[in-house]
């Protein structure tokens, strides 16, 4: 028959437990987006600080209740719940959460518990704010022996190790507790174990440093994660505004060059063209975003189609045929441009008595295909090596979609039979192009 556990065995056992619940809790609350972008920001709303309050008050209260009404001391984290707390969100977070936990401490008749664990929350609010800019936190070490040996190197050379402070004020409020769990504990005005050997109160103590070390390391990851992303989306946004920039003066280059061609032989027509130019770039400089709808850039390549008009006339034939629901898809600024001039200029224009030039557009899964397709001369096989080396335009719209993309985005170029060619490339929908960006 089995022997019954004693209360040192039951105390081994709740002290491994904690570790792993507390890892249960942290991954739990970290899942939560306000809370990950309230770490990452230098100055969080006052809404987003009382979320964060009310749900690690939540989560550490229930652990304070099932303590309570099952005995299971492993789901009472209280001390833990109130500095990770502070750490996390500040001084206010820190002393409302270490308050609501003291409150429900309260009300099992604990009222040590009240000013206790508020003030561990307000201290380790404090710690965080004097320290958590400059990032000691946030490299806050799980080895509690390289915590020592770092602190008592580095003092040895008049240095201190701001790393040890968290280290520091577990053993702090440890040793309260304890203080205060051997005046009080027996008439049960604080809940807790009080370790009767070394090896338990070490286990205890190395308990307390592992369960908050996890929790900050966990939350550390994810808030790296949050600012490694943030940074590619910069870095993203700073090669597409690039390679737009490429793509501006390129256009200008080769409209101005039509406008000094025409000065001499139809100055109206040299007029026109430059009025139509000055709009094209003020409405250019009104949208810098990376990206509008399909809608705003076809509004964009009527503009410039204005202006191609006014050299080729009634030369140049336009057809459009694009599906009224892909209207207000999400494409790359300027992604059509260079492809309708391209279209132009090595197709409509080399045809003696002109030519037409197709722009449709259709659904495809959650996004959008875009098809330009031109007549122009027979110019036998194609080769898409020697279309890249003729220019900018198909190499800025290929990287362009490359990058805005995340590499999912399709593009082709084909023949057409008697002369003319058709670019036909893919652009996700916003859902699939977050899923992508998530991945």
């Amino acid at each position: 028959m089995l022997e019954p556990l004693t209360q040192d065995q039951l105390l081994l056992i709740n002290l491994l437990l904690r570790i792993a619940v507390m890892a249960g809790i942290i991954s739990l609350v970290m899942g939560f987006r306000f809370v990950v972008e309230l770490l990452v920001r230098v100055q969080a709303s006052t809404v987003a600080r009382m979320k964060m309050t009310v749900l690690l008050a939540s989560i550490f209260i229930i652990g304070v209740v099932v303590r309570a009404l099952v005995d299971q001391g492993a789901m009472d984290l209280s001390l833990e719940g109130a500095l990770l707390a502070g750490f996390l969100g500040g001084v206010w977070v820190g002393m409302g959460v270490g308050f609501a936990i003291g409150a429900a401490c309260y009300l099992f008749g604990e009222v040590v518990a009240l000013p206790l664990y508020t003030a561990a929350g307000l201290v380790s609010g404090l710690l965080f704010t004097t320290l958590g800019l400059k990032g000691v936190i946030w490299s806050y070490s799980l080895n509690p022996f390289l915590i020592i040996y770092n602190f008592i190197e580095r003092l040895a050379r008049g240095r201190l190790d701001r790393n040890f402070i968290p280290f520091a004020l577990c053993f702090i409020f440890m040793g309260i507790r304890y203080n205060l769990l051997d005046r009080f504990g027996p008439r049960r005005l604080l809940y807790g174990y009080l370790p009767q050997d070394g090896f338990l109160l070490a286990l205890d103590l190395g308990v307390l440093v592992y369960a908050l070390g996890i929790a900050l390391k966990i939350a550390s990851n994810a808030r790296m994660e949050v600012i490694i992303r943030e940074e590619e989306k910069q870095l993203i946004h700073a090669r597409l505004a690039t390679l737009r920039s490429q793509v501006n003066p390129h256009f200008l280059f080769n409209t101005l060059n039509s406008i000094t061609a025409l000065i001499r032989t139809d100055a109206e027509k040299a007029r026109e063209m430059t009025r139509k130019l000055s709009s094209i770039f003020r409405k250019s400089l009104e949208d810098a975003s990376d990206s509008h709808s399909l809608r705003r850039e076809l509004e964009f390549i009527d503009d410039y189609l204005s202006i191609e008009k006014v050299r080729f006339g009634e030369k140049l034939k336009v057809l459009k045929e694009v599906d009224p629901s892909t209207l207000d898809c999400e494409v790359p600024s300027m992604i059509l441009q260079p492809l309708v001039e391209n279209a132009i200029k090595h197709g409509v224009s080399r045809k003696t008595d002109g030519g037409i030039l197709k722009i449709s557009s259709m659904r495809k899964r959650s996004g959008v295909e875009i098809e330009i397709e031109n007549e122009g001369p027979d110019r036998g096989p194609l080769q898409l090596e020697e279309v890249l080396s003729k220019g900018i335009g198909i190499r800025n719209v290929m990287e362009r979609l490359n990058i805005y993309t995340g590499g999912r985005g399709e593009l082709s170029i084909e023949l057409r039979e008697g002369g003319g060619a058709v670019v036909r490339f893919f652009v996700p929908g916003i859902s699939e192009r977050r899923k992508i960006i998530a991945d």
